[in-house]
């Protein structure tokens, strides 16, 4: 039913996306889209259907054996008569069937919990790639204000230098920044674009097109406990489960190879005709045989203790891999909390006030050049250190955006 749910909010999210234009992409339409369209989560997923139908296959057991068998006793020569014999026979595997199920059952739960797994990390990795959209989104814009600041300052120059205002070499200095401004906008255009290409890349439609992202970067309002970071990554994160899930599957297939090695027993039941015996010597009338057989293997050398043994050093070696993760997630949580900090604390100091100073020093420095009071290249620094400080600002805001993400993956949120 819940596999039923999801197949049907895809199938309405594609057909949404369908009628609207797919020329802008939000954050929450281009997660839900990659659940069902990124072509290596849906080979994933595949896995867990396949390890269904070897669930279904578990259940399967032997086809009974039939054996039909015709006897000639020199009837020809001595009349000793003819016989024909029939026998069906079934091979019985106590606890194997029980076994198997109980094997394929544990495989899905892992495929399960591997396949959530993947998604963790395809969901962080595609989240990432959403906020370097923004982030290339936000340069641009920066890039195309000083652009317009630069043409702006180019223009009112060459009308300067018309009348006399400026020298020739100011004149020049404004349009080689200007120049060098529009080409700094041409490669935040196209980092840009190489964004976008990158989310209908996850999208599992490159020819898609997408010409934007909605949003905006900002600083992440979520704060978290340590401890209950920890202990929701030691409950719930999905490749954890999977190796405890792995140490219970090797449990139930070392119980499954002793009793595949265990011989089946055999049940046997059989008919046989016989014709009259003609043989003066030995007469005999036409009769019906039964037979019923039973055939019990007795387990001498059927399980050795090397199946044991090895057996036991691969629940070891399952044991010692959940450990070692655990220690590893540990590790992950921690650091990706530190840098989670760090990055808040790193964005507190660019503050509304510093990007306005920031932006008064530009005025200022402008409206003095146009008085003729300050020099071009002093201007030209003003402008250089706004577009620094707000370039450091978005780029922090990233930051704190991908190291969210990352300490979601990490704790498995």
């Amino acid at each position: 039913m819940n596999m039923n749910r999801i197949v049907l909010s895809c199938l309405l999210l594609l057909a949404a996306m369908s009628t609207a234009s797919a020329q802008t992409l939000n954050f929450n339409t281009y997660i839900d889209s990659i659940r069902c369209r990124n072509a290596s989560f849906l080979a994933q997923q595949l896995n867990v259907d396949i390890s269904k139908a070897e669930v279904q296959a578990a259940h399967a057991t032997d086809d009974p054996a039939l054996s039909v068998e015709y006897g000639n006793n020199s009837d020809w020569n001595i009349e000793m008569g003819q016989s024909v014999s029939a026998e069906i026979s079934k091979a019985i595997a106590p606890g194997k069937l029980a076994a198997r199920v109980a094997v394929a059952k544990q495989q899905l739960t892992v495929s399960q919990a591997e396949s959530a797994d993947y998604w963790r990390n395809l969901k962080a990795d595609a989240s990432i790639d959403f906020y370097n959209a923004l982030l290339a989104k936000e340069l641009l814009s920066i890039d195309s204000q000083a652009y317009q600041n630069m043409a702006a300052l180019a223009a009112s120059d060459s009308l300067r230098f018309v009348k006399g205002e400026i020298s020739e070499l100011d004149m020049l200095q404004s349009r080689l920044e200007q120049y060098r401004a529009h080409q700094e906008l041409n490669s935040k255009r196209t980092d840009y674009m190489n964004a976008l290409l990158v989310l209908d890349q996850q999208l599992g439609a490159p020819a898609q097109g997408t010409r934007a992202v909605i949003g905006s970067l900002a600083v992440p309002t979520e704060m978290f406990s340590l401890p209950q970071l920890l202990e929701h990554a030691f409950n719930s994160r999905a490749d954890l489960v999977a190796a405890e899930q792995s140490v219970v599957l090797v449990q139930k297939e070392e119980r499954l190879a002793l009793k595949e090695r265990r011989s089946d027993v055999e049940m046997a039941l059989g008919a046989n005709y016989n014709t009259q015996v003609m043989n003066e010597e030995a007469p005999a009338p036409q009769f019906v045989g039964y037979t019923v057989g039973l055939s019990i293997p007795l387990p001498v050398a059927s399980v050795n203790a090397g199946v044991r043994k090895a057996g036991k050093l691969r629940l070891q070696q399952a044991e010692l891999e959940r450990q070692s993760l655990r220690n590893e997630v540990h590790g992950e949580v921690l650091r990706a909390y530190n840098v989670y900090l760090a990055s808040l604390q790193k964005v507190k100091s660019y503050s509304e006030h510093l990007m306005s100073n920031a932006n008064k020093v530009l005025d200022g420095k402008l409206y003095a050049y146009q008085r003729g009071d300050t020099s071009l290249l002093e201007v030209l620094s003003a402008q250089h250190t706004y577009n620094e400080i707000q370039e450091e600002y978005v780029t922090c805001l990233y930051d704190c955006m991908v190291a969210l993400a990352e300490l979601q993956r990490s704790a498995g949120l």
